[in-house]
């Protein structure tokens, strides 16, 4: 007479399991052992030359686009009477005006003033 705890299986190429040592229907499955994930750097630090190199840009495109008169201002009759994209053209001029008047023509002041300043360590 055949156990029906016995080791031995009657399918092709079965491995045999040891039945006091398989899990059974109610057992709960293993978890996986949880690995340190590896801390990611410098995501802060890449976001942040993401933006400044973004506003780099549009900045120099502001003010090429004012120097080249791609980008135009219209005066204020010109300004009422004028379509959504000539107003937005006229805008981004004023905002191409206003840093090349405000920022690029200060920058050079600003490396004047940090020459004539001796530190002395």
């Amino acid at each position: 007479m055949i156990s029906s705890v016995s080791a031995v299986s009657f399918k092709a190429n079965a491995p045999a399991q040891d039945p006091i040592s398989r899990p059974g229907a109610f057992t709960k499955p293993e978890a996986p052992v949880k690995q340190e994930a590896p801390k990611k750097k410098g995501k802060f630090w890449k976001g942040l030359a993401a933006v400044v190199v973004a506003a780099l840009v549009v900045g120099g495109g502001l003010i090429a686009g004012k120097k080249a008169n791609v980008l135009k201002t219209l005066d204020n009759g010109a300004l009422k009477d004028a379509n959504i994209w000539k107003k937005a053209g006229h805008y981004l001029a004023k905002a191409g005006e206003w840093l090349d008047g405000n920022i690029l023509q200060k920058i050079p002041g600003l490396a004047k003033k940090a020459e004539s300043v001796n530190v002395e360590a």
